[in-house]
Formats: structure tokens, C-alpha cells, sequence
């Protein structure tokens, strides 16, 4: 229960980050997750990475927002994004796989009207966010691999990479999908 208090009070947050449209209302907010960040021990270094990741993403908006509106506009939404890009990260460091998942099957409950099992719904997410980190793992590998052979990443040869990375999760889901029948869970 924990965690979906702290998973909508999450999305209740960043979707009033949206709603300020002055300057100071956004420094109070910056300041409210420097706080977050320093209470729940979250290196500042690593949001500095994430948002500097995101950072394409966050001009690309800028852009679009001063050909559509003007400037001023486009520079709050920076800020807006910059803000909820720092939250989510907050949000991601002290949240565990197996607390999304049930903060997913909580707010699933309500499926068991219509027979939809929560249970099956908390054992997808967990599986499918622990992936994420493999996934990129085998890309990173098999980037590493052809540079090593002295290809060159261009659309022509992401085709070879993606098919090989196909392959890959293909396997790690048979293994999965094993350990789960050997483990008694029926089909889902």
C-alpha cells in the first residue's frame, strides 16, 4: 500500500509541475526535490547524467515549442521537463522492481471484476522491468562486437544488430520461461 501512495502522490507531483507557469513556483519545486534527493540519498551526479542523457529529448522540445509559441514558453517547458526528468530519477533510485510491480497489481485490484488475475499482472511487470537492464546489457555487446569488427553503426547494419539482440532475448525468455514451469506456475 506503501508504494502506491508513493507511486500516485509520484504522478500527482510531476503532473502539477505541468500546471506553474511562474519562475518562482519552479525554484520551489527544484528546491522541494533537492530536498527529496538529499533525504533519500540520491547522488546529485547521477541526476546530472540522467538529465544530461535527456538533454536531445529537452532541446528537440525547445525547439519545436519556439517555432510554435515563442521562447519564453519554450524555456519554461525546458524547465518543466528538466524538473520532472529529475524527479522520475529520484523517483527510479529509491524504488525496487518488486515495488513497481506491486504498486502495478494494487492498482489492478479493481481487473478482478472482469477476471483478470493482479498476481499475473505483478509477475509480468517484475519480469519485464528486470529485463530492461539485459536488454541493455546485449546491445551494448553486440555494438561492442561490431565496432570491434570495424563496422560502422548506420541503419543498414542495426538491422543485423537488432535480429542478433532478437535472438538473444528470445533465449533469456525460454530460459524464463523454463524456470517458471519448473517453479509450478501455470500458463499465463
Amino acid at each position: 500500500m506503501k508504494n502506491s501512495v508513493l507511486f500516485l502522490s509520484f504522478i500527482l507531483y510531476a503532473t502539477f509541475i505541468f500546471f506553474i507557469n511562474n519562475y518562482v513556483g519552479l525554484l520551489i519545486i527544484f528546491l522541494l526535490n533537492v530536498v527529496a534527493m538529499m533525504t533519500f540519498k540520491v547522488k546529485v551526479m547521477g541526476a546530472i547524467e540522467s538529465i544530461v542523457k535527456l538533454l536531445p529529448f529537452i532541446l528537440l522540445t525547445v525547439v519545436i515549442n519556439c517555432l510554435l509559441a515563442n521562447y519564453q514558453y519554450a524555456f519554461m517547458v525546458a524547465i518543466k521537463l528538466t524538473l520532472v526528468c529529475q524527479i522520475t530519477y529520484i523517483y527510479a533510485k529509491t524504488t525496487t522492481v518488486k515495488g513497481i510491480a506491486s504498486t502495478v497489481k494494487n492498482l489492478c485490484i479493481p481487473l478482478r471484476f472482469i477476471n483478470v488475475n493482479p498476481e499475473d499482472i505483478e509477475l509480468l511487470v517484475c519480469i519485464a522491468l528486470s529485463m530492461l537492464p539485459i536488454f541493455k546489457q546485449e546491445y551494448n555487446q553486440l555494438k561492442d562486437a561490431c565496432l570491434a569488427k570495424g563496422m560502422e553503426l548506420n541503419i543498414k547494419n542495426m538491422k543485423l544488430i537488432l535480429t542478433k539482440l532478437l535472438v538473444s532475448v528470445m533465449k533469456r525468455v525460454n530460459e524464463i520461461e523454463a524456470s517458471m514451469i519448473e517453479k509450478g506456475y501455470e500458463e499465463i
